[in-house]
C-alpha cells in the first residue's frame, strides 16, 4: 500500500510540473515585455487599374496608414499573457509565446468580443531592434508596426512595403 502510496504521489508530483509547463510562463528577458504602442499599418489591397475596353483590371498595391500618438497599445506580460488596449481600456487578451530571439507570436482567447477579424488567427512579432517589432497576421495581408510606449522606432533598420 505503501508502494501504491508513493507511485500516486510522484505522479501528481510529475504531473503538476507538466501543467505549470504549459501556462504560458515566459522569461523575464523576452523582448516583447512591457507596452507598445502602434505607430504605422500598412495593408495591400487589390485596386482597379485600367479599362481594357470590356473589363477593368486589377493590381494588388500596398498602402500605408501612419499613427501618431495612437492610443492602441499592446501590452505583453510575465506570465505569458498579453493584453490589447485602446486609450488605456483593455478592448481584447489573450497569450504569446517566445518562438525564437527575434520571432513571437500570440494569440487573442476566445472570451474576447470584438469585430477584429485577426482574433482568430495566430500573429506574428518579428523584431527589427530592441524597441521596434512588426505584426504579420496569419492569412492576412496587413502588417502593424509597434514601438516601445513613449519611444522612437529604429525605421533605418525596417524596410516598409510602402516607402516614405
Amino acid at each position: 500500500m505503501r508502494k501504491l502510496a508513493f507511485v500516486i504521489l510522484i505522479t501528481i508530483s510529475f504531473m503538476s510540473c507538466e501543467k505549470n509547463e504549459t501556462l504560458g510562463v515566459q522569461p523575464e528577458n523576452a523582448k516583447v515585455l512591457g507596452e507598445w504602442q502602434l505607430y504605422r499599418s500598412e495593408k495591400l489591397e487589390s485596386v482597379i487599374d485600367q479599362w481594357t475596353g470590356t473589363s477593368w483590371t486589377h493590381i494588388d498595391k500596398w498602402f500605408k496608414n501612419i499613427r501618431q500618438d495612437s492610443p492602441i497599445i499592446h501590452e505583453f506580460k510575465e506570465d505569458g499573457t498579453f493584453l490589447d488596449k485602446y486609450a488605456a481600456v483593455v478592448v481584447a487578451k489573450g497569450t504569446w509565446q517566445k518562438i525564437d530571439d527575434n520571432t513571437y507570436s500570440f494569440q487573442y482567447s476566445e472570451e474576447s468580443k470584438t469585430t477584429n477579424t485577426n482574433l482568430p488567427e495566430k500573429n506574428y512579432v518579428t523584431f527589427y531592434c530592441d524597441n521596434t517589432y512588426a505584426i504579420k497576421y496569419e492569412n492576412n495581408t496587413s502588417v502593424d508596426y509597434y514601438k516601445i510606449l513613449n519611444d522612437t522606432e529604429c525605421a533605418e533598420s525596417i524596410t516598409y512595403y510602402v516607402q516614405d
